[in-house]
């Protein structure tokens, strides 16, 4: 039983060898034929032995050439007879079987263009016995597919290179950088690891920190490192991706700097804006309130001064001193006030900023005060002028300097304030700052320096109207006064000013006239009684002949019976105000209509301010002073009598 199971086992492998039986199974044949490129097999003497299907079919032309026995020579003639492929493929399939005999087991595949258009690999490969086999597969779909990744690949390569956005390849251990786009190269340089690229080296450490748990990274604010070795802010957003069995981190890189500039300016602007709108709000609230106190303070200031010219005994005259200061005080609070509250300059032009300089600090050191801090000055010579209110703008610098000096010396930190200028170019404008080393602006109240009202001094040293007038003066010029931010020691505001059209020649102002004997009868028109009586007290100690009206439609009846040779008028006033009033003289007295006069607390608003620039009419601001009162009427008086001059 045991004999018969063996011999059956024995043919059984005999049939499945292939020899054994009238039909032996043929493994290898049915292996050949399941391979899906062609393959045909040569014997030592380079006779086809056999070959499958797939070989027939990728050699339709050779149909009936491909037979037991034919000779690979053979083959080859007829294939390029038939146009299956170049002569030159021909030598180059015998030049690669000839290697096999000389020994090489392997040679590199041979690609050719068959007569229908597709692509097919040819390779050839030694057998055991001294023969051949002959692989062959049609390739086109995958030359297609590796034509396409490889235009992707030169596409991506040439987006890369033209891309502005930097791209930066590198390993998540080392910092290793393995690709970097050339705008990379341009914004940080040819580092050789990302680590570099950051300023701080825990700033690489949280980013990685990061990027790990999720693999991403949007918008992270770093500090990176340009080539010169300078630092800005940007953002940095990343992936982590696996290439060639390794993380790594694809990231790209945002330069803001010029965004925080833009936000750091749009910071500036909208707080100049917010400061011109509290000053505008403070202004109205001011201008009022300076108003109502314009009048009994004319009444105060004008007859303390009086007084004082009229007696002579001591004691009297030490009070009126005193009375007359502080109504002094107040006049030039409520001054400051006005000027505060004003929305434009009042006389533009090209000045000279180094004339304008020394005015202020000449000004300054003549002063009761004086400086106790040397100022030193740094403006070039061919600095060019500025378009600008010489007189506001030597103003704001009277005021810095002098916070400055009473800064340095209450604190007894400095002793130095330097004031210098430079043309910017770019902006057109001239650059002023003024700095000391002295102790500097506490942060916290860094932001509410140029409030209106707002003062760290002493009850009674400071209004807390200086930098606010500053803030209006420079601002109503179309200009920017700002703190630097802080440096080692001392503070710096820093002003810019547009510069003066080219061409433009600096205007001089007319010189003060002499006060002359000139006498006559001036009409003085107001609707408060207590100041019409002080201006007529003054002008009739000066020789004039006054007479006064309560409002406006009296004085109108007073000119239709005499003839006055000035007229001084307040503006505002119930019923027909100064305005109508002068309109009123202008059609119905037009010969008198040059010898009219204001004097008045009412000139913040620009109605007011553009209604006398037009009229050409000469004013006077109140509170009153007496000296000032008698230039005023003097210079009308002179206009008067010089046709020529201003109306």
């Amino acid at each position: 039983m045991a004999a018969r199971a063996g011999a059956t086992h024995v043919r059984s492998r005999e049939h499945r060898i292939a020899g054994a039986g009238e039909q032996p199974y043929d493994l290898l044949g049915e292996v050949i034929e399941a391979l899906s490129e062609g393959l045909a097999i040569f014997d030592e003497n380079a006779c086809l032995v056999r070959c499958n299907a797939g070989y027939l079919g990728l050699n339709p032309t050779l149909t009936g050439i491909i037979v037991r026995g034919v000779t690979w020579d053979m083959l080859l003639r007829e294939s390029v007879t038939r146009g299956a492929m170049s002569p030159s493929a021909r030598d180059r399939l015998q030049w690669m079987e000839a290697r096999l005999a000389d020994g090489d087991r392997y040679v590199q595949p041979l690609e050719l263009e068959a007569a229908n258009g597709r692509t097919h690999e040819i390779g050839i490969r030694q057998t055991a016995t001294g023969g051949f086999l002959v692989t062959q597969r049609d390739i086109t779909e995958r030359r297609k597919l590796e034509d396409n990744e490889r235009e992707a690949d030169v596409l991506l390569r040439k987006v890369l290179e033209a891309c502005p956005a930097n791209v930066v390849m590198s390993r998540v251990g080392d910092g290793r950088i393995i690709y970097r786009s050339p705008a990379a190269t341009e914004l940080f340089g040819p580092a050789r690891h990302s680590h570099e690229h950051f300023a701080a080296r825990e700033e690489r450490a949280d980013f990685i920190t990061a990027l790990l748990p999720d693999g991403r990274v949007d918008d992270m604010p770093v500090t990176g490192v340009r080539p010169d070795g300078t630092h800005f802010p940007c953002l940095v957003s990343a992936r982590l991706i696996e290439y060639r069995g390794e993380e790594v981190v694809v990231s790209s890189t945002v330069d803001i700097t010029k965004e925080m500039d833009m936000r750091r300016t749009l910071a500036e602007q909208r707080e100049q804006i917010f400061q011109a709108e509290k000053m505008s709000a403070l202004g109205e609230l001011l201008a009022g309130v300076a108003h109502e106190l314009n009048n009994p303070l004319s009444v105060v200031v004008g007859h303390a001064l009086m007084m004082r010219d009229e007696t002579a005994d001591p004691e009297t005259l030490r009070r009126i001193e005193k009375i007359s200061d502080a109504a002094e005080r107040c006049a030039r609070i409520v001054k400051s006030f006005l000027a505060m509250a004003r929305q434009q300059p009042t006389k533009l032009s090209a000045i000279d900023l180094s004339e304008t300089l020394d005015m202020a600090i000449d000004a300054l050191q003549q002063g009761a005060d004086g400086l106790d801090t040397p100022v030193e000055t740094d403006v070039p010579e061919d600095l060019p002028p500025i378009h600008a209110d010489a007189h506001q703008i030597a103003q704001v610098l009277i005021n810095l300097v002098k916070n400055a000096d009473q800064a340095i010396r209450d604190s007894g930190t400095g002793d130095l304030i330097r004031i210098s200028a430079r043309f910017d170019k770019a902006a057109q404008a001239v650059d002023i700052r003024v700095a000391d080393n002295g102790p500097g602006i506490p942060e916290k109240i860094r932001s509410r320096i140029f409030d209106p009202l707002f003062t760290t001094k002493e009850v009674g040293q400071g209004t807390g109207i200086g930098l606010a007038f500053c803030h209006r003066v420079v601002t109503a010029h179309s200009g920017l006064i700002r703190v630097e931010p802080p440096a080692a020691e001392g503070a710096t505001i820093f002003i810019r000013l547009p510069i003066a059209a080219t061409g433009t020649a600096p205007q001089s102002e007319a010189g003060t006239t002499e006060e002359g004997e000139a006498r006559g009868s001036i009409l003085v028109v107001d609707d408060e009684p207590d100041v019409a009586d002080l201006i007529r007290e003054i002008l009739t100690k000066d020789g004039y002949e006054v007479d006064s009206a309560a409002s406006a439609r009296e004085a109108i009846g007073l000119l239709r019976e005499r003839t006055y040779s000035l007229v001084l008028s307040d503006l505002n006033m119930p019923g027909m105000n100064g305005r109508e009033f002068y309109e009123t003289i202008q059609r119905d007295f037009p010969g008198l209509a040059r010898c009219v006069g204001f004097v008045t607390g009412d000139t913040m608003s620009p109605q007011v301010r553009g209604f006398l620039e037009s009229a050409g009419c000469p004013f006077l601001e109140k509170p009153i002073a007496p000296g000032e009162l008698r230039k005023l009427a003097h210079k009308m008086q002179e206009a008067m009598q010089n046709p020529g001059g201003p109306g």
